[in-house]
């Protein structure tokens, strides 16, 4: 079964629409990795704290310096507990994406195949693919550093740093090189992100492992290089979109800040979830329902 860019959007809106609590997977992400933030920035100023003091010391009575330096020193006493602590928090935060996206795919997958899902499809999704989607990331993120052989060259001819500083206009060598390598490894951003935009999908939705998710996600651009180019600008465009009104309305108000905060996770990634994974289901000539021959409501969560 084939569908064009124009149809795919339009059933995929429906979808979505049909669909709302799609979003609860984001949500939960962000509050969840939140309370996370927070409590590995209290844990670790705490233990920078009371290290760089070496007790307990009533922080009213200090100045802003004093605790800065106290800090400090905490951090240089405690190198590998802190660099331990910043390990985990990552990591914990990679797995706890990769569990909320995986549920997010299930569920859209769920719903472009029979036209609802449900709360517990997210939970099912997530436990089954969460480790190999975690892999999966690290191995992208493994590839995006490799770009960093474009600006190698840059960092090792340009010259003394400290005279830009005091004097902006003056040349430095090595910048031009330094300059068209931080191009370069955009562009291989780019490239890196088009060309594994579906490995993700194709691992949730096929169960597959993340050597073979990549592989599947680089040979379903190679076969549909348009749809997934389409499908990326339109998401990338999106996002943007989002961004320019929030500047236009005034970023400095409040309400604006939190609607145009909220927006992706509660409508954009959702829905470009559920476009990404009906572009992939069509792709591998699944069956999928057609929105316009429901004329019930969703289940429900």
């Amino acid at each position: 079964m084939y569908e064009d860019f124009g149809t795919i959007l339009n059933r995929g809106f429906k979808t979505w629409v049909r669909n709302l609590n799609i979003c609860i997977p984001y949500v939960l992400n962000f509050f969840i990795n939140l309370i996370l933030f927070v409590f590995f920035f209290v844990l670790i100023g705490a233990l920078l704290y009371v290290s760089g003091s070496m007790n307990v010391v009533d922080p009213a009575v200090l100045t802003n310096e004093e605790i800065y330096s106290m800090i400090w020193d905490g951090f240089k006493n405690n190198i590998p507990v802190s660099v331990a602590l910043v390990l985990a928090f990552f990591l914990l935060s990679m797995i706890l994406q990769a569990f909320f996206t995986a549920g997010a795919i299930g569920m859209a997958k769920k719903a472009s195949e029979t036209g609802d899902t449900v709360f517990s499809d997210m939970f099912r999704s997530g436990w089954k693919n969460s480790f190999r989607l975690f892999l999966t990331s690290l191995l992208l993120a493994l590839m995006v550093l490799a770009g960093i052989v474009f600006i190698v060259p840059g960092a090792l001819t340009i010259g003394d740093l400290n005279s830009l500083v005091h004097n902006p206009g003056l040349p430095v060598k090595g910048m031009g090189v330094l300059g068209a390598g931080v191009m370069l490894w955009t562009v291989y951003l780019l490239v890196i992100s088009i060309l594994f935009s579906l490995a993700p999908y194709a691992l949730v939705i096929d169960e597959l492992d993340p050597l073979d998710a990549l592989k599947a996600g680089y040979g379903f651009f190679m076969s549909n290089k348009l749809d997934v180019f389409f499908l990326w600008t339109f998401s990338v465009g999106l996002a943007f979109v989002n961004g320019f009104i929030g500047e236009l309305l005034g970023s400095e108000i409040l309400l604006v800040s939190i609607i145009t905060y909220f927006v992706p996770m509660i409508i954009l990634q959702p829905f470009t979830a559920v476009l990404w994974t009906r572009l992939y289901l069509l792709g591998e000539e699944r069956k999928l329902y057609n929105p316009d021959d429901l004329l019930s409501g969703p289940d429900g969560l």
